[in-house]
């Protein structure tokens, strides 16, 4: 038998394994939303996002009380979830969503620097006739006669 403290100390660790599921299940909303996967997709994510999942339980209830699943430990992973779902979820799939907005754009700022970095000589010799038309041009002007036979 177990001691109290060893319990309630089991107990708390579960709670947060049941917070931890509750982040981890946001996530993966905010994620199939921005993805907007189809029918095969969703189930390789699903297949993906639990076989993510159970080494993370596995572990909180290897941390808690060598890995004994019992009857409070179930009623802690549910109340965990629950208490994060009421207090914490919308602010933190609003969190996810702004964070992933300002990751999108800054990739977006990386990619329009770089791509004026390298578009940026083209553009200079295209004004300063440079370009490969009016290299042509004056390509065919420089290397003709300049005198013309008369028959």
């Amino acid at each position: 038998m177990e001691s109290l403290s060893a319990q309630l100390y089991a107990f708390g660790i579960i709670l947060l394994a049941g917070l931890s599921v509750g982040f981890l299940v946001d996530f993966y909303r905010v994620l199939r939303g921005i993805l907007r996967p189809g029918l095969v997709s969703t189930a390789i994510l699903d297949l993906m996002f639990w076989a993510l999942l159970t080494p993370v339980l596995v572990s909180y209830l290897l941390l808690a009380n060598w890995g004994q699943l019992r009857g409070y430990v179930v009623i802690a992973i549910i109340l965990g979830f629950a208490f994060y779902r009421l207090t914490m979820s919308r602010a933190v799939v609003a969190l996810l969503v702004w964070l992933i907005d300002l990751v999108g754009k800054l990739l977006t700022f990386i990619a329009s620097l770089a791509w004026s970095i390298v578009t940026l000589p083209l553009v200079v010799g295209q004004e300063l006739g440079l370009g490969i038309r009016s290299i042509r041009l004056r390509r065919r002007f420089i290397f003709s006669p300049g005198l013309r036979w008369r028959k």
